[in-house]
């Protein structure tokens, strides 16, 4: 029986386990963390990966757990309401699924057979050929590793080297914890924009909480809890609106979690029986919204040529370049560059439902971001 070991307990990683464990392998998952990692915020479900969680059977469980988020509405210092937009912020088409990170991980990890060993608590130390030496775990050999572990990918770092070759920050940073929904808003987003930064309040299902994320420019973040607070109380220094208050949330969020808006760029992501897959080989950057869909395809392409990895590296070089290149433009615009700039953006918001030929318009906008998010053909389906 082929033996496959999986560095990461995400979204990458309970989907690879479910597939490989499909196809007979003997899988073992490593995470550092005590458990499924389940925080986040929420991710959409479109093109091609939608095919994936329907052959993974998923798809109708997921729309069932999908944020409920009726609408979205824009507003400004005082908190006014100034434009509005029907649906999740990022959401580009009613077919696709807007989730919760989190949920979807747990969707996944639900459909993990029975016999897949789980190790948590505990990372890789050393890869040396198929033996592979753990933190705390006594050491084992294994005839496939998978690095699934996210753009800081350990499993990236000790087989292809430091990430500094491969992670490109793209100049701006996000932080995203839950909060109470001290607002009182229910099924919706808002969004306040200020010349560089953008804050956004977004219900959880049920609304009884909120998730909050503050997306603001800079340099790379530290990995320093305690430096990366400062950064972020800094950059948001002199807000209006409820920002203050959001802060002081955010000090007390024990699940925040602060990551670069970054890519990682590699000329291939396997190397003899390692492969990675997700953030760990081809995070395409937050602001895409196309990062976990990228992760469940890459899944399926990787558990349909595990004994063929070149054939992996193959088939998705085009789906990653075509999802890389999309995300671009938003992170170039990412946030308005000055107090005109947003009232320009408000302004172009709030018109947009009353001028002819919206939709035409709207598929205009979004037409990369739909192309390359169906911009690959799946292989066979995994038995």
């Amino acid at each position: 029986m082929t033996r496959v070991l999986i560095s990461g307990a995400s979204v990458a990683g309970n989907a690879a386990a479910a597939l490989l464990a499909r196809r007979g392998c003997a899988v073992t998952v490593v995470e550092r963390a005590p458990a499924i990692r389940t925080g986040g915020y929420a991710i959409d479900i479109r093109g091609v990966a939608l095919e994936v969680a329907e052959r993974m059977g998923v798809a109708a469980k997921a729309r069932a757990h999908g944020t409920d988020t009726e609408g979205t509405s824009f507003v400004d210092a005082a908190g006014k309401r100034i434009a509005t937009l029907p649906l999740g912020f990022g959401v580009l088409d009613p077919a696709d699924i807007e989730i919760m990170k989190g949920d979807l991980t747990r969707l996944l990890h639900a459909e993990v057979p029975a016999g897949v060993e789980w190790i948590f608590g505990d990372t890789i130390e050393e890869i040396a050929g198929d033996r592979v030496t753990f933190r705390h775990a006594p050491p084992r050999r294994f005839d496939y590793i998978i690095g699934a572990d996210g753009i800081h990918s350990r499993v990236r770092e000790l087989v292809f080297g430091p990430s500094r070759q491969y992670l490109h920050h793209l100049g701006s940073s996000s932080a995203v914890f839950t909060a109470p929904n001290e607002l009182g808003i229910e099924r919706w987003q808002l969004v306040h924009s200020m010349p560089g930064r953008v804050v956004s309040v977004k219900t959880d299902k049920g609304s009884e909480t909120v998730k909050v994320t503050l997306l603001y420019g800079g340099p790379m973040p530290s990995r320093d809890r305690a430096e990366r607070l400062s950064a972020i109380e800094t950059a948001f220094q002199g807000s209006g609106w409820v920002v203050p208050r959001l802060l002081e949330l955010m000090r007390a969020a024990p699940d925040l979690y602060v990551a670069p808006n970054a890519q990682v760029r590699m000329p291939g992501w396997t190397a003899g029986r390692v492969a990675l897959v997700g953030d760990a080989g081809y995070a395409p950057s937050s602001l895409t919204g196309q990062g976990t869909g990228m992760a469940l395809v890459g899944a399926y392409v990787l558990a349909a040529n595990l004994h063929d990895l070149p054939a992996y590296d193959r088939q998705m070089r085009g789906f990653v370049d075509a999802n890389h290149k999309a995300a671009l433009a938003p992170a170039r615009g990412f946030a308005p560059k000055s107090e005109l700039a947003v009232k320009l953006q408000n302004l172009s918001i709030r018109m947009l439902p009353y001028l002819p030929g919206k939709g035409l318009m709207i598929a205009a906008m979004t037409r990369e971001a739909r192309r390359a998010a169906g911009a690959l053909r799946l292989p066979a389906a995994i038995s």
